[in-house]
């Protein structure tokens, strides 16, 4: 989804989705004029004008959850647009990449495929022009592109991947995380949601709210624990909050384990302990549904807390009966909590895309919106990678779509809202509270 001539090396396109419909080509074009022979890459990736800088996108844009992501990069099209395409007089353009496998072919689609996610990093990271890139969503993807990012000194803007291990040192994460994840030893990374520190906060906060008393946390075999290190940060808050912590069970292989009849060891355990309230720290995938509805039918009286990483449609649709026992704390937030500026993007969404935006496309907006800010202040040497992360960290308050927030010198959002919902039958989100 770009107007300049592409280098020569690319990422397999063969599996990327139209993320846009006709409305959007004719905005693009738009947006993206004016790229003539002043403005194009040479030589594959070895030259480029100074006036030309690119921004990648690389997100799962197939599978059950490909309409978010799709969002997202509208969100991200929508602000460049609104930006007519430049900062100044530098043209900025947006490649837009898929990095899901076909959901035909793998079911775990949402997650990216890892080729395809370290191809597109390697690209980025490659192409002279290149001055942030923005993904992945989730966790894994993050953790297989953030280094090759860092290697060359690009931006890296996720609206997800609350893993803890990209910002900070923790008994949750890997050992060598953050550090291994920064080969080139210079912070390059920032994340638009809270951390998984920031969300087991406020998990133990809506837990106390519904007068959790004693939690049984379960984690799955993930290994390394992008998805699975909130249980163990759950585990060490909860008891501070006058929670009891009544078991633990880890090594859950729920990627294997497809069956509800395979977890009844784990079920057993978690029924011996009499717990009101079970965590369960691991990865959306068809295993994670079938221990939900295993525990449900074993202990129906009991709550289950998951986390935002398994707010996905696919999890939440194969809760089935235990969908409304089951409480998810998430920080993208109801549409009508966002500030008025999220008020008149989403309004010019509707207008311009003719369809009804949800939060994600705010986060895909956000993101863009603040590389176009860094591009502004580093000016004119905004091409120079290390002078657009200097002045990308020099932001102070960003006034943005999804609040007023700054990030800080790790890489973390100061944003600590969160949505406390309960799942409907239908597996639905139904909001019960907001989490601050």
């Amino acid at each position: 989804m770009r107007a300049s001539h592409a280098p020569a090396h690319r990422p397999d396109r063969s599996a990327r989705p139209r993320v846009t419909r006709a409305l959007l080509v004719a905005l693009l074009a738009l947006v993206l004029a004016g790229c003539g022979s002043s403005t194009t890459i040479q030589g594959g990736n070895d030259a480029f004008s100074a006036t030309t800088l690119t921004v990648y996108s690389v997100l799962p844009m197939l599978g059950p959850d490909g309409a978010r992501m799709t969002e997202i990069v509208n969100g991200e099209a929508l602000a460049l647009y609104e930006a007519g395409g430049h900062v100044g007089p530098l043209h900025v353009s947006l490649d837009a990449t898929n990095d899901a496998d076909s959901p035909l072919i793998s079911p775990d689609a949402l997650h990216g495929d890892t080729a395809r996610t370290a191809q597109a990093a390697h690209v980025a990271s490659s192409d002279l022009s290149t001055v942030a890139y923005i993904g992945g969503y989730t966790s894994a993807e993050t953790a297989l592109s953030l280094p090759l990012s860092n290697e060359n000194d690009v931006l890296q803007i996720s609206p997800g991947s609350p893993y803890v291990g990209f910002t900070d040192p923790s008994p949750a994460a890997l050992p060598a995380d953050p550090t291994a994840l920064y080969p080139n030893h210079v912070r390059t990374f920032a994340r638009l949601v809270p951390s998984q520190a920031v969300e087991a906060t406020a998990t133990v906060r809506f837990m106390r709210s519904l007068r959790v008393r004693r939690l049984f946390v379960l984690t799955d075999a993930s290994n390394p624990p992008y998805d699975s290190a909130i249980a163990a940060l759950v585990a060490a808050a909860a008891p501070a909050a006058g929670i009891t912590v009544a078991g633990a069970r880890n090594g859950i292989d729920t990627r294997s384990l497809t069956r509800r009849v395979a977890y009844g060891a784990v079920v057993s355990a978690v029924a011996a302990a009499h717990p009101d309230a079970i965590l369960l720290g691991a990865t959306a995938n068809v295993g994670a549904d079938a221990l939900s509805r295993a525990l449900h039918a074993r202990l129906p009286v009991a709550r289950l807390f998951v986390p935002s990483t398994l707010a996905t449609p696919a999890f939440l649709a194969g809760l089935r009966a235990a969908a409304t026992a089951t409480y998810v704390t998430s920080p993208i937030l109801e549409l009508a909590q966002y500030p008025p500026p999220a008020q008149r993007v989403l309004a010019q969404y509707r207008r311009l895309y003719g369809l009804t935006p949800s939060p994600f496309v705010l986060y895909g907006y956000e993101a863009m919106h603040d590389v176009l800010l860094a591009i502004a202040k580093a000016y004119p040497y905004a091409a120079q990678r290390d002078r657009l992360l200097a002045a990308f960290h020099r932001l102070g308050v960003i006034h943005g779509v999804i609040g007023d927030y700054s990030i800080n010198a790790a890489g973390d959002t100061s944003l600590a809202s969160f949505d406390g919902y309960r799942v409907s039958a239908t597996g639905a989100l139904v909001l019960l509270r907001r989490i601050s």
